[in-house]
This record gives structure tokens, sequence and C-alpha cells, in this order.
């Protein structure tokens, strides 16, 4: 199993995985909330009323733990960061939260009417059923793991469906600072890493994994929004320039670009949404 060679750009920051954003409709938020703190085991450690950008009306965001806050925005335009697709198709992107007894939340799940999908082996041999929670639609994917502690679902990967592995990962690592752990492109698959912020001393596993023929690569914005964080501001914008440079397609800033919380996306070759903040 030999590693893939990379090297990172000197344009690419310090680059830092953040937890993530669930976006959520103004009026169903709360019934967000009850749905993840029930199928979930998710609870409530912090609720504030925001103000994301200064186009928008009102905002409410609520932290779930785990880094995972639920976001909702009032607007009467598009912003550039707050926006997702919902009721079309399901990104390339999987959030994975692993569980310790996977069958028995399966079965919770299906008892319930939530939608889930059969369960079935990921690229990495591990055990999976993708769900989607029922109060907007979002989908998530459930993972099996007997050595998980306490109850509920915790924090596992993120899998990144791709045409090319070799191609995927030699971008990730050049544009996004990702670092290649392991190799199996012969497999279908390879694990890169980003240092988290949340846990100094922990890895977030990113998961490249091939995809079937015939699949959708069209640019796409789904409600789950993992972040990549930049904690020195000057490089927050200099790479945001870097990346227009070099053609790949990026969004305007949201938030606020003179003080304060900004971010912005970008996509990788295949259609998948990257999300980047500085705050």
């Amino acid at each position: 199993m030999a590693l893939i060679q990379t090297v990172k750009s000197e344009r690419v920051p310090a680059m830092f995985y953040d937890g993530g954003e669930i976006d959520v409709d103004w009026d169903r938020h709360d019934r967000a909330i009850a749905w993840y703190e029930a199928f979930l085991g998710w609870e409530v450690k912090r609720k504030e009323s925001w103000w994301p950008d200064q186009r928008v009306q009102d905002g409410k965001m609520t932290h779930l733990g785990y880094g995972t806050w639920l976001n909702s925005v009032l607007t009467e335009q598009k912003l550039p960061f707050h926006f997702a697709e919902k009721g079309t198709v399901d990104p390339n992107l999987r959030w994975c939260w692993r569980t310790k007894n996977l069958q028995k939340a399966h079965d919770l799940f299906a008892s319930n009417e939530i939608r889930v999908t059969d369960k079935y082996t990921g690229p990495d041999g591990r055990q999976y059923f993708d769900f989607w929670e029922p109060v907007e639609g979002t989908r998530l994917t459930a993972e099996g793991d007997d050595t998980s502690k306490g109850k509920g679902f915790r924090p596992s990967c993120i899998r990144i469906g791709v045409k090319d592995l070799r191609q995927a990962a030699q971008w990730y690592a050049e544009y996004v600072g990702m670092v290649m752990i392991e190799n199996h492109t012969e497999d279908g698959y390879v694990i890169m890493a980003l240092q988290e912020t949340m846990r100094p001393k922990e890895k977030m596993f990113w998961i490249l994994e091939k995809l079937p023929d015939g699949a959708s690569t069209r640019e796409c914005d789904g409600p789950i929004r993992p972040l990549l964080l930049v904690r020195n501001r000057d490089a927050f914008f200099t790479y945001h320039r870097h990346l227009k440079k070099n053609d790949i397609n990026c969004g305007e800033f949201g938030g606020f670009v003179e003080k304060g919380r900004v971010l912005f996306h970008f996509y990788d070759p295949d259609g998948n949404r990257l999300n980047v903040c500085h705050c």
C-alpha cells in the first residue's frame, strides 16, 4: 500500500476541520432540533439569535455538539453563502456519524417511517446506511462502530464521490492542503486528513471514493456544509484569490468582509462543494 506523494501549495493556508452547518428553513428550526435530539441523541449546547450577513432580516443558530450547528436565516435574496438546494438530487458528499449498534439504529428509523437505505458496505469495508431526516429531507449517513462509546451518534468521517481517485487526491492536496493517509485506489478509495479545531490532537478523515459510471458531477449546493477554517484573516482572502486565479469556481463572500465572521464556498472538479470560514 504505497502512499501518493503530495505537495501542499504555498498558496494554501493552514486549514482545519471546524465541524459543520445544516441549513434549516426558518419555520422548521425548532422541529429539526427536536428530531435530532430524539433520533441522533444530540443535545442543545447553545442557542443564538445571530446576524450572519448584513443582507439578512434575521437569523438563528443552534449548536448540537461536535461543532454541528443548525442555521436558519430570513432573507429576501439569495446570499453568496447561506443557500441550499432542497428537494432535488443529493450531493456526492456524505457526512458520516458512527453508532455502536447500526442494526438497532436502522430498525428505529424504519419503524418510525424515516427513509433509509439498506445497510451496505462502504469503500473502507465498514457498514453504513443513509437516512433522511423527515423535517426537511436532509441526508446524513450512519456508520457502524462497535467500539463507539456513549449513546447516540458521534462524528466519524466525510465521504466524497469523485470520478478519478488519483487526480482527486492530487487536487485535494494541492488546493485544500489535505494529507494523504492511506492509498487504496485499487479498492476504489483513498483516505485524506485535516487537523481538527475542536480536538487539536485529532484528525478528521475524508474518504475519496470512486463514483459509479454515469453518476452526476454537476455542482451541487446541499444543506450539509462541513466547514474548513482558516485562522489567519489575510490568508483567508489570499486563498480565495488563489483559487479564482486557478479557475476554480468560487462563490462571493458571505458574512462580514470588513470585520467579523466571513465565509465563501468553492467546488472541486467533480462538483462537490467545499466551505471555508474565518472568524
